[in-house]
């Protein structure tokens, strides 16, 4: 039979994975009398535990929404571990769960023993997860979680380069780079998934009409990128071709898409050699212009004529009267 310790922990695991339970339930699932069970509850409940009774011949007990784990036992590796995979994400702007997080490390870090606490202090000033910080706020990324994982239908007001436009949308998931939160979802107007920009949607709230859900059980947020390479490969395709100089070299290197067609020659200088798709021309161009004379793009034509075109909208801004 166990003590009493092991079975208030055991206790709270069972009260933690059940919606419901009654009196004699837990009484017959730890082999003791109701009443122990009654104090054992009390216990936890003068702990902190946020425990719901109803009365009657349907009633019994619950856990309210936010419910507390059990104690868990870490090794100082794990503590140190776990309190800098939230230190992570410090430098975010924005967070889907932002208090709650903080207030999981405040705790964390303070019942950790001091010579634990030192050594994570020491651990801050010499170790930093750096993301880029983002000025533009993504203020609904709570309610987007949520839509993603309720897979609800969420009306959106959105920002693009041609305004503002109301849209309906189902959010494949949320995903984080460079300090950005992007959105893919399937869009209801045009029929398609589509990729948008967390700090350009500026409402959210569920659309009226429900019934037209899309089934994302077997299109996971992990798998969208596999998906866009899919939809890449089905568009037509055409032979990218730039000459490098070193400096060239050291700009296309930053760049993983640009890298990985990237080909380095004895003196520094180099060249890419790869694929590109239509959908990327327009950025092809922009960064080719940054690099000025240290990049200079052989083919396509089609991309030729696009930086040339670029290069002469701007020029024209310049021209004195």
């Amino acid at each position: 039979m166990m003590n009493k310790t092991q079975r208030l922990v055991e206790l709270l695991l069972t009260m933690n994975t059940r919606q419901k339970f009654t009196l004699k339930e837990l009484s017959e699932r730890f082999g003791v009398s109701r009443r122990t069970v009654l104090r054992d509850i009390n216990e936890l409940s003068s702990l902190g535990v946020p425990l719901y009774a109803e009365l009657g011949v349907h009633g019994g007990y619950r856990i309210l929404k936010e419910r507390t784990l059990p104690p868990i036992s870490f090794s100082e590796q794990e503590a140190v571990a776990l309190f800098f995979a939230g230190q992570s994400l410090k430098f975010y702007r924005d967070l889907p769960m932002e208090s709650d997080w903080q207030s999981a490390l405040a705790k964390f870090y303070h019942v950790l023993p001091e010579d634990v606490k030192e050594r994570i202090d020491r651990l801050q000033r010499r170790l930093l997860f750096w993301v880029p910080v983002q000025r533009c706020k993504a203020s609904h990324l709570s309610s987007l979680l949520e839509g993603a994982m309720e897979q609800n239908i969420l009306h959106i007001s959105y920002e693009s380069e041609n305004g503002y436009t109301e849209r309906d949308i189902q959010l494949v998931g949320l995903y984080s780079m460079n300090g950005k939160w992007y959105c893919p979802a399937f869009e209801f107007h045009t029929g398609e998934y589509r990729l948008f920009r967390a700090d350009r949607i500026k409402s959210v709230a569920d659309s009226p009409d429900q019934t037209r859900k899309k089934n994302h059980d077997k299109l996971l947020i992990a798998d969208w990128f596999g998906k866009e390479q899919e939809r890449a490969e089905k568009q037509e395709e055409y032979d990218l071709r730039v000459r490098l100089t070193r400096r060239g070299v050291l700009l296309c290197r930053n760049d993983d898409w640009l890298g990985s067609g990237l080909t380095v020659m004895e003196d520094g200088t180099g060249y890419i050699n790869r694929r590109i798709s239509p959908g990327y021309m327009s950025w092809a161009a922009s960064f080719f212009i940054g690099c000025q004379t240290d990049a200079i793009v052989e083919e396509p034509a089609e991309l030729r004529r696009l930086i040339f075109n670029q290069l002469r909208e701007t020029i024209s801004n310049y021209n004195e009267e």
